[in-house]
């Protein structure tokens, strides 16, 4: 039984690991932040899984006697708690475009001076101690679950229903495995009693592993994964397009535009796009952004090149390539 939570943990590590690196590897080439927030919650996962490995290793030879509700080493469980909930935040806020600093960093900050309340506060039994430092991230991740779906609601335009409709689906099994970590972690940590020595696979395995938050925690990696293919494939296709000879004339003029008009690198990836013939909306869909992004950047795009439309930026960009 033993060997099993190893090879557990191991299987964990070896994904996250592999994960991590084509979310980096895509985001090095697409530069999509939904890509760098996602592999840092992967790497954050792995090492919270090493962590557990690591543990289970020093006491591989030793009977099962942790006091049951004792947490290892709470410091370091809120530190990486910091690091699993921050990126999935960002991937929200990234996704509803809010770009106040307030809301970037205030939610995690409450998380981390909460969790050191908890931590320090007089008075309170380890169990207890132990599942509020845990139940924390649970109520913060609902937060990331209830920010979506209320910017879903909120949204005005059928452009905007639409593409955080592609979304639904998603959140809804996040949103479902969230509450039944909380649930799970509330009757193992409160309720259950401390198994006896015969059932010492089942202690220590509840001891350091929620079942549904490894299933969650599988569900973002692979959401990771699925993502960063995407993206890739999506700039192979554009590689291969560009092939051809005007594409490829493009593609060698568009880095000398820019500069030459102080572009930034997003406004030069959209002006790519719109002198491929792509619309708004679609430029949207293939960034990932709020389409309103999208018109903001082409209005930056049309004030620094002085032109008025799409029309005279194509004309302008031909002409002086």
């Amino acid at each position: 039984m033993a060997a099993l939570t190893y090879l557990i943990a191991i299987c964990l590590v070896a994904v996250c690991v592999a994960s991590s690196f084509l979310s980096f590897a895509a985001f090095s080439v697409c530069r999509k932040k939904t890509l760098a927030y996602l592999g840092a919650f992967t790497i954050a996962y792995g090492v919270e899984q090493a962590f557990i490995l690591y543990n289970e290793y020093l006491t591989q030879n030793l009977p099962f006697d942790a006091e049951w509700g004792a947490m290892e080493d709470p410091l370091t469980h809120i530190v990486l708690g910091v690091f699993l909930c921050q990126p999935l935040w960002l991937v929200v806020l990234d996704f509803t475009n809010e770009k106040r600093k307030a809301w970037e960093h205030g939610p995690i900050v409450v998380f981390v001076v909460m969790s050191l309340f908890f931590y320090l506060v007089p008075g309170v039994s380890d169990a207890m101690r132990k599942w509020l430092l845990y139940t924390l991230r649970q109520f913060f991740l609902m937060g990331v679950s209830l920010y979506f779906w209320l910017s879903y609601l909120g949204a005005t335009s059928a452009v905007e229903k639409v593409r955080y409709r592609r979304k639904v689906p998603a959140v809804a099994v996040f949103s479902v495995l969230v509450l039944l970590v909380f649930l799970e972690d509330a009757a193992v940590m409160l309720f259950v009693p401390q198994p006896q020595m015969e059932d010492v696979f089942l202690a220590e395995f509840l001891y350091r592993r929620n079942v549904f938050e490894i299933a969650l925690s599988l569900c973002i990696i692979g959401y990771a994964a699925r993502s960063a293919v995407d993206a890739l494939q999506l700039k192979r296709d554009r590689a291969i397009d560009a092939l051809e000879p005007e594409a490829r004339q493009m593609k060698e003029a568009i880095p000398y535009f820019a500069k030459r008009y102080g572009l930034s690198a997003r406004e030069e990836e959209i002006m790519t796009y719109m002198l491929e013939g792509m619309d708004n909306q679609r430029i949207a869909q293939a960034l990932q952004v709020a389409i309103g992004t999208v018109k903001t950047h082409t209005h930056h795009i049309f004030k620094k090149t002085g032109v008025a439309n799409r029309a005279e930026l194509v004309q302008k960009f031909w002409a002086e390539s």
